[in-house]
């Protein structure tokens, strides 16, 4: 990003503050209602969000409709609006994360070649890159994933257009076992993570810009991915697992779905190599998606 767009991004310290002292309000209300009443709460709010934010609702109808997902409009409006409600939940849990997290509270389902290889009981598991989309409660993934398997974390952030509502959410997500880096500069910081041992998870579900991204398909249409698990792969051997965190129920309750492992030959054209691994992860979670396509923030920019 140019300085010129970057000078016109940051937001006013006045809008800043306009922004955080609601969201402080909320957070601090919700601290100390139960989950139930902290969901009944925000879901009223996102209700009102999906009647209010035409261009995001819109967006969300008009892509369920493009990856026929949804049958007919008034299909794609209904699994929309369920959309916006899965994400409501999620902001209640990422509010009380600290609260709610306990041990053996995932479940791990999905490969069971998979399951058997990285996702061991007896702690001999092995670090990987973990490929996920913004699905669920993915939010949780990283300090429970770390905490099941017994591998330290390492994930990839998009720094918050409001830093002080950013450092709130940072905080729900690390534990002693998982840390985040900024998206800017952080292969380097990934590959050495990878390189010590860690796992490393990054989400690869959103539309990714020319220079970041190689061409797929995701749902029958073209899109552009981000290629650096592809690339770390290639340059570390670690395998890919493509993984999501689905939400079952209503009472704080998730699986870790798994797709199988990815380990590729590489063969004399990388650019040809990083698009064919790119492709294997966007298919791997275009199935896990698709099992219940509605954990699935269909709101954001995924397609060409």
């Amino acid at each position: 990003m140019s300085d010129e767009k970057k000078k016109k991004s940051q937001k006013s310290k006045f809008r800043i503050y306009a922004e955080f002292i609601p969201f402080w309000c909320l957070y601090k209300i919700m601290r100390i209602m139960n989950l139930h009443l902290a969901y009944f709460l925000s879901r009223q709010l996102f209700k009102v969000m999906y009647l209010l934010d035409c261009r995001h609702r819109t967006r969300a109808i008009a892509h369920l409709q493009h990856a026929g997902v949804a049958h007919n409009t008034d299909d794609a409006r209904r699994m929309a609006k369920e959309s916006y409600m899965n994400f409501s939940m999620l902001l209640a849990e990422i509010f009380k994360l600290d609260q709610l997290i306990k041990p053996g509270m995932v479940k791990v389902v999905g490969s069971e070649a998979t399951i058997r290889e990285a996702c061991k009981t007896d702690g001999g598991n092995i670090n990987l890159i973990v490929v996920t989309a913004h699905y669920g409660n993915w939010e949780l993934a990283g300090s429970c994933w770390a905490r099941e398997f017994k591998i330290p974390m390492v994930s990839v952030f998009r720094r918050f257009a409001n830093p002080l509502i950013g450092d709130y959410i940072l905080r729900s997500r690390q534990s002693d076992v998982h840390k985040s880096v900024p998206k800017d500069g952080g292969i380097k910081g990934m590959l050495k993570a990878l390189r010590e041992g860690k796992t490393v998870a990054i989400l690869a579900d959103q539309h990714a810009n020319a220079k970041e991204g190689v061409e797929t398909v995701f749902f029958g249409q073209p899109c552009r991915t981000h290629g650096s698990p592809a690339l770390l792969h290639l340059k570390t051997g670690v395998p890919i697992v493509p993984q999501l965190t689905r939400r079952v129920g209503n009472n704080f309750n998730f699986e870790f779905v798994v797709g199988d492992m990815i380990r590729y030959t590489p063969t004399d054209d990388k650019e040809k190599d990083v698009q064919n691994i790119a492709q294997m992860y966007t298919s791997a979670l275009e199935k896990m998606i698709a099992e219940a396509p509605t954990q699935w923030m269909w709101s954001h920019r995924r397609w060409l």
